[in-house]
């Protein structure tokens, strides 16, 4: 059994330390302040410990992740659109249930028809009557009727006034079917606001079977997008 005199103290760790390893132990450098003091450093109560590094497992390296071949995405797709036509029951890749719910679902048919949009600019105007002039030369009372309103006036230039699209239409159908008509040559048409304004020159059979040539002028007035009023006027030579 070994004495007391063989081991000295135990080191904080636990380790029996003999006087004799004591004494061979180096022992650090005294230090001495500014004042005088002498430090002592007491090697007894020291413990050198290495801590490992837990850099590697706050900072894991980054890896980009590798792009999926065309065939993977592919498949992921397919598995994706499997999902969604087999509606109740089906289940993606990621776990994700995928249910329809035809609660709130309703097939209903939209029949197609003709947007009409009651003309509010200058360009809309222009087209009104890009179709009326055309209508008005091809004698064609159905596509006339599309851009009147239903309480269109027409003043002629013999000073007869017809009230409402009904009876204006009935005129230029008679009118139409009276041969030797009127007819229209260099066509002008200006436009400000809701106001139209048409110059023309025109020839007519005069009563003495004669035909004449004079100037024209309509005034044009919209309103709700169609044409509600058409004053007409020719010179009159004398």
């Amino acid at each position: 059994m070994a004495s007391t005199e063989e081991y000295g103290d135990r080191e904080p760790s636990g380790k029996r330390v003999s006087r004799q390893e004591k004494a061979t132990t180096p022992s650090a450098p005294e230090q001495q302040t500014v004042a005088g003091q002498r430090i002592l450093p007491n090697a007894r109560r020291q413990i050198n410990k290495e801590i490992p590094s837990v850099w590697p497992s706050l900072a894991p390296k980054y890896s980009p992740p590798k792009p999926k071949s065309m065939a993977a995405r592919t498949r992921d797709v397919d598995d994706t659109n499997s999902a969604e036509v087999t509606a109740n029951g089906a289940q993606m890749r990621n776990g994700f249930k995928v249910v329809t719910n035809h609660a709130y679902q309703r097939k209903r048919s939209i029949h197609r028809r003709e947007l009409v949009v009651a003309p509010t600019t200058t360009m809309e105007y222009k087209k009104l009557f890009t179709r009326f002039e055309e209508a008005f030369s091809h004698q064609d009372l159905v596509a006339i009727a599309k851009c009147l309103s239903p309480a269109f006036r027409w003043s002629k230039p013999n000073g007869a006034t017809f009230f409402g699209k009904k009876d204006a239409l009935a005129e230029m159908e008679r009118a139409f079917a009276t041969p030797n008509g009127p007819r229209f040559s260099e066509v002008v048409w200006r436009f400000k606001d809701s106001t139209v304004i048409q110059t023309y020159d025109v020839e007519y059979l005069g009563a003495d079977g004669k035909w004449r040539h004079s100037k024209g002028l309509d005034i044009y007035e919209i309103g709700d997008g169609l044409i509600t009023v058409k004053d007409a006027f020719w010179k009159t030579i004398p």
